[in-house]
Formats: structure tokens, C-alpha cells, sequence
């Protein structure tokens, strides 16, 4: 009975001692005290931005006042867009003649530049990435926060096994309490990425419960991202991207998913008071700029726009930012 007591109390003594020195480790690159209260304080949250540049994130869970800035008549507008390949553009489906919205974004105002970090198949795991390593050189003006069709499957599918849904939040629960086994978590998975080539498989069709971790995962890096842009005194905007609309019976294409992310969104907008830029009303608020006779989505395809289509929804945009 000594034994496993000495056991049991060598194990303790070891991991806290292991979780001690890893909360050291974070706050030689954070310089935020913040970290060794993780776990313990929950008004804030800790995110790996890219363990491989020990670059992390501790953010409080209220966002700071907008600090944004004052432009002065002569200084060029700096816009980042962030996004899939809905924002990226240049679909190859859409034939020869592409273009992306952020590009036709530029075309509208000889005062406004866009840099778009927009990559096919990404999610905001991508784009925190993005912008945190960025927004070192150069702060936007605007931020233009455009993930969502990707988002469905920004979490792990679930499972209808008791005992495994039971040790999955048990890990969940400890990973959102313990610097170490955050560490641990993301260690392991860029090694199965990189290493033993391990693509996670999503479910053709989500569950409730999968994409409820997918949202979380959506605003946990959205969150931080709110942090970086007030910071920065950058003007941060959540936008949606419309999809196919037919005129006729007023109506977008819409995926199950849309919804639940929609609502969120709306959520997030009224949680932090900032802007949510949803095309859809601003496509149903300017029809004439349609015309039932053109193409304004790829063929076969209800999701990626033609030229004309990025540019009704480039032309949308300015007006809600400028107008």
C-alpha cells in the first residue's frame, strides 16, 4: 500500500511540476501572467497559434474597447481579407476568365488595398495563423473575416459510444484546464500530420454535436482574432459570403450548417457589438444589380462566383464599409 501511495504521489508531484515549467515556457514568449492562472480563471483563454514558431495567444474572454484607427485624407486603406476558396477566387471551374472579390475590392477605390490570405479548403485555424504572424510588419485598417462553408468540419465527428463520448469531454475538460496537455494535443496531431500522414476523415453529413465543436473551434479563434484587431485598432467584420440565389423564388442555396453558423455569427456580433456583413440582406436590398440572363456562379457550382459575381459582391461590400 506504501508503494502505490509513493506511486501515486511521485506521478502528482511530477505532472505539476511538468505543468509548472510548461507554463514558464509560455510566459518567456507571452510575457503574460495570465497563463499561470489558466484553468483557474476562466475569463480568458489560451490558443497555439503555431507551436513550430512558439507563437501562443492568451486573450480575455471580454474584448477590449474599439480602438480604431484615424485615417488621415492622403493614407491608403488597409483592408485583410480572410477566407476559403469562396474569398481566395480563381476557382478553375470558373474557367479562363477568374477573379476573386477582395481583387475586384481594390479595382473599386484607387485609395483601398487588399491583401488577401484567403486559402482554398482552409478554416480559421488557418487564418489566426495568418494574421497573428502578419500583423507583426504591417495593421490593417479593416478586417474582413470571411470564414464559414469550411467551418462544418473545424471539429472531430463523434461518436454514439458512451464510454468514449464520456473519456472525450474527460480530455476535453483537461485540456481546457492544463497548459501540458494543450501542448501535448497539438504536438500530437501536427506529428500525425506530418509525420505518419494522417488525414482526418470528416463525415459526409454532420451531427449537432460535431459541428457545436466545429463553432466552438470558429469562435475560440475568432475570439483571438477580435483581440489582435483591437490591438491593432483595426475595424473587425464577420462576413458571409452570399451563395446561389434564385430571384424568382427569393431564395439562397443553403446547407444545413448555414444556419447554425448564421445564428452564431449574429451571436458573436451582439456578444462583442461588432459588425456582421451579411451579403444575402444586401443582396436582396440591391436586386437591380442582377440580371437573371448572367452567370454569376461557376458552372455546376453554387457556392464559387464568375467575375461578375465577385464583382456585385466587391461592389456590396464597399457600400456597407464606405457608403
Amino acid at each position: 500500500m506504501n508503494s502505490i501511495k509513493k506511486v501515486f504521489y511521485a506521478t502528482c508531484i511530477t505532472f505539476f511540476v511538468i505543468e509548472l515549467m510548461c507554463r514558464v515556457f509560455i510566459f518567456l514568449f507571452t510575457f503574460n501572467t495570465s497563463v499561470f492562472f489558466y484553468g483557474i480563471d476562466k475569463t480568458f483563454s489560451f490558443n497555439i497559434i503555431d507551436l513550430s514558431e512558439f507563437k501562443f495567444a492568451i486573450t480575455p474572454d471580454e474584448v477590449r474597447k474599439n480602438n480604431s484607427k484615424i485615417l488621415n485624407n492622403d493614407e491608403k486603406i488597409l483592408i485583410w481579407t480572410f477566407g476559403g476558396s469562396t474569398t481566395e477566387g480563381f476557382e478553375p471551374n470558373c474557367g479562363h476568365t477568374t477573379s476573386s472579390w477582395p481583387l475586384e475590392l481594390s479595382k473599386l477605390d484607387s485609395n483601398i488595398e487588399v491583401v488577401n490570405f484567403a486559402k482554398q479548403g482552409s478554416t480559421t485555424n488557418l487564418a489566426i495563423q495568418q494574421y497573428f504572424k502578419n500583423r507583426l510588419n504591417q495593421k490593417p485598417n479593416y478586417i474582413l473575416w470571411a470564414n464559414k462553408i469550411n467551418e462544418e468540419f473545424n471539429g472531430k465527428a463523434v461518436t454514439s459510444n458512451r464510454a468514449l463520448v464520456f473519456l472525450t469531454k474527460f480530455y476535453k475538460t483537461i485540456k481546457t484546464n492544463f497548459i501540458m496537455v494543450y501542448l501535448y494535443d497539438d504536438f500530437l496531431q501536427k506529428i500525425n500530420k506530418h509525420v505518419f500522414k494522417q488525414v482526418h476523415e470528416y463525415p459526409k453529413t454532420g451531427f449537432k454535436e460535431y459541428w457545436n465543436e466545429a463553432i466552438d473551434n470558429y469562435n475560440n479563434n475568432t475570439k483571438v482574432a477580435l483581440n489582435l484587431s483591437q490591438e491593432d485598432g483595426s475595424n473587425f467584420y464577420i462576413v458571409s459570403i452570399f451563395t446561389e440565389y434564385d430571384i424568382e423564388k427569393d431564395q439562397f442555396f443553403r446547407k444545413d450548417f448555414f444556419d447554425l453558423w448564421e445564428e452564431n455569427a449574429k451571436k458573436l456580433s451582439k456578444k462583442y457589438q461588432i459588425n456582421y456583413l451579411d451579403t444575402e440582406k444586401l443582396v436582396r436590398e440591391n436586386l437591380e444589380y442582377f440580371d437573371k440572363n448572367k452567370e454569376y456562379f461557376c458552372e455546376k457550382d453554387k457556392v464559387h462566383q464568375t467575375v461578375l459575381g465577385n464583382q456585385i459582391t466587391a461592389k456590396l461590400i464597399y457600400n456597407y464599409l464606405f457608403n
